[in-house]
């Protein structure tokens, strides 16, 4: 599976920007055919974005469909099951993702694999996150705007989120995928968007997803581990085999195998990217 730093929203009525997201260096890009499309625009978005993904040679492109549960979601299934752009996408964002059972419409209407990424956006879905991330081979993203709204709940209050957010990294770490990040929503506040990235990383999200292309460099540049991280995460590994020990010590403290696991992730992420 791969664990993705950053994602990149594109209006999927916006066939014009679709080269332009490709190209702005975010680790994936989402081509949206739910929120960002209006509903007399959604059948002309699908034939355009399934048209452009049928062209598609290169990685690390997502499409989300409309939720399962209504009829221009069950008009994108019908359509993707019936051409090659399911094939060519890497993953599939499933929005509105109350139940395991949504994830189960998807991958059944597609009948071939292709990971899906439910989008927790309720508090039925939180209830639910547990079970659904079982079914979320692709990982788990917060869609933390619809969340808010349900509860009446303010966005960027982090403390009112951090229930929601809690509760989607231990669902995702329970069954080892990845959870994602709400996209921060004032693109012209990149000391905020850097701030709460940290914070969510530091709560075991792996990534973020980004509107704008300006938010990218820094969602990346707080995921991916500074040179001093990396230097102590060999150094720990090296320790651990010096000692030939289920324990040894680095730079004074104690580390056993749950150091080992994290340093291990922090190399892994640095190859990955």
């Amino acid at each position: 599976m791969f664990v993705y730093r950053s994602f990149l929203f594109v209006p999927g009525a916006r066939s014009d920007r679709f080269g332009k997201a490709v190209a702005a260096g975010a680790d994936a890009v989402i081509i949206d055919l739910e929120d960002a499309v209006l509903p007399a625009d959604k059948a002309q978005a699908r034939t355009d974005t399934l048209t452009w993904i049928g062209a598609w040679r290169g990685r690390h492109l997502g499409l989300r469909i409309n939720s399962p549960r209504t009829a221009f979601g069950c008009a994108d299934l019908a359509a993707l099951s019936g051409s090659g752009a399911a094939a060519r996408a890497d993953f599939l964002i499933v929005p509105k993702a109350d139940t395991p059972v949504d994830l189960e419409i998807v991958a059944e209407a597609l009948g071939r694999k292709i990971p899906l990424i439910p989008i927790i956006e309720s508090g039925r879905a939180l209830s639910n996150a547990f079970e659904i991330a079982k079914l979320a081979t692709g990982g788990m993203l917060f869609g933390g705007v619809d969340y808010s709204a349900s509860l009446g709940a303010d966005l960027s209050d982090w403390d009112a989120m951090l229930t929601a957010r809690g509760t989607i990294a231990a669902a995702c770490g329970a069954v080892g995928v990845p959870a994602y990040d709400v996209p921060f929503l004032d693109t012209a506040d990149t000391d905020g968007l850097t701030a709460s990235t940290r914070k969510a990383k530091a709560m075991g999200f792996s990534g973020r997803a980004c509107i704008h292309p300006a938010q990218v460099e820094a969602v990346n540049a707080a995921y991916t581990p500074t040179a001093e991280e990396v230097t102590d995460a060999r150094a720990i590994l090296a320790a651990m085999e010096a000692a030939g020990s289920g324990a040894a010590l680095h730079k004074g403290k104690m580390i056993d195998r749950p150091v080992v696991l994290a340093a291990e992730r922090i190399l892994a992420s640095v190859r990955a990217t």
